[in-house]
């Protein structure tokens, strides 16, 4: 592997019982973990609620319920009960276990200002659990929507307010023209060099997706490279089995669809790829931990850092200053899902 290659997969996180990352693995061995630390110091509740729990078993008594969006502290990852047959691990907060599904590890990073890098332009990255993008730069304007630890922006101004605070304009990844602002401190600039193409010059890669195993593999030749766990499409909405190749890519996306109970609104998406022209990709998900089943809308659901990994690894390549690639090229990485 290339050094960018090697420092990207060592910067990776490991969630759930997969490694996000694996270099000449066997696929076939899982090994039952003992407590370890867990993925992040801090973990945000994705689902509606979760239940705390006294042990790490579905039986032991419930000592109270968190809601969404609470921000838990996380203290070790355990193996306990299998709540679903894809996952055994649970996370222990200062009241008790709460099951790692449903919660999504998360940091709290305050960053220093860039006003004068924001009146440029650059790609910046949600790093605290949850912001709040309002209609003008005032922590008391009107909220438009929330914004979540991973999603990823384009940051096109800055402003203070009243106080002195300095407040991001976003556009792409939440509307297409001018549109809400955040604090600063929220957001995290992407240098150039941190999305520039890993690995440009090889040749033979391709990505692998087993439905079955829920399991994304990356491979330059034979060798594995990086190896997810997935979330891909489930009842009416599967992933289409095929042979595909990236035929776009965009830094960000807002993706919106379903109805009723089902519906969605997803600002920030991180880094997908797409690879079917009805706009299915391979992208980042910041609104659950439950990797391992099926349980999209039909797109490949993989940790942030893997969709970043498979976005600078994967042909056609973005510009840093550019929203969007598209591509008919047949050189383009070929994507197999089985």
């Amino acid at each position: 592997m290339t050094g960018s290659v090697a420092a990207a997969m060592a910067a990776l996180p490991l969630t759930n019982l997969t490694h996000l990352f694996a270099h000449k693995i066997d696929l076939e061995i899982e090994v039952e973990p003992g407590p370890e630390a867990p993925p992040a110091p801090l973990g945000r509740v994705a689902n509606w609620q979760v239940q705390i729990r006294a042990a790490p078993k579905v039986s032991a008594k419930v000592v109270r319920v968190a809601k969404r969006d609470e921000v838990l502290r996380l203290y070790e990852q355990v193996a306990g009960d299998a709540e679903m047959a894809h996952n055994n691990i649970w996370y222990m907060t200062d009241d008790g276990y709460a099951y790692s599904s449903w919660i999504q590890p998360v940091n709290a990073i305050k960053n220093p200002p860039e006003p004068d890098r924001a009146a440029e332009k650059f790609w910046g990255e949600i790093t605290v659990p949850f912001s709040d993008a309002r209609v003008s730069p005032d922590p008391q304007a009107r909220r438009l929507m929330r914004l979540y630890y991973t999603g990823v922006f384009r940051v096109i101004g800055a402003a203070q307010d009243a106080n002195g605070e300095w407040w991001y304009r976003l556009q792409d990844g939440v509307t297409f023209s001018p549109g809400p602002y955040v604090p600063a401190a929220h957001v995290r600039r992407f240098d150039p060099s941190e999305l520039t193409p890993l690995s440009p010059g090889v040749e033979n890669k391709r990505i692998v997706i087993d439905l079955a195993r829920q399991m994304m593999t990356a491979y330059e030749g034979d060798t594995p490279l990086v190896t997810s766990r997935t979330a891909t499409g489930y009842g009416p909405f599967q992933t289409p089995k095929g042979s595909y190749r990236i035929i776009r890519k965009r830094t960000t996306s807002r993706m919106i669809g379903g109805a009723g109970a089902d519906a969605y609104d997803l600002p920030g998406v991180p880094f997908p790829s797409y690879f079917t022209a009805s706009a299915i990709a391979i992208h980042g998900a910041y609104w659950h931990n439950d990797f391992g089943r099926r349980r999209s809308h039909g797109c490949v659901n993989v940790p942030a850092p893997v969709a970043l990994w498979v976005w600078r690894w994967t042909t056609p390549e973005l510009p840093y200053e550019a929203v969007e690639v598209r591509t008919q090229d047949s050189s383009a990485t070929p994507v197999i899902v089985m």
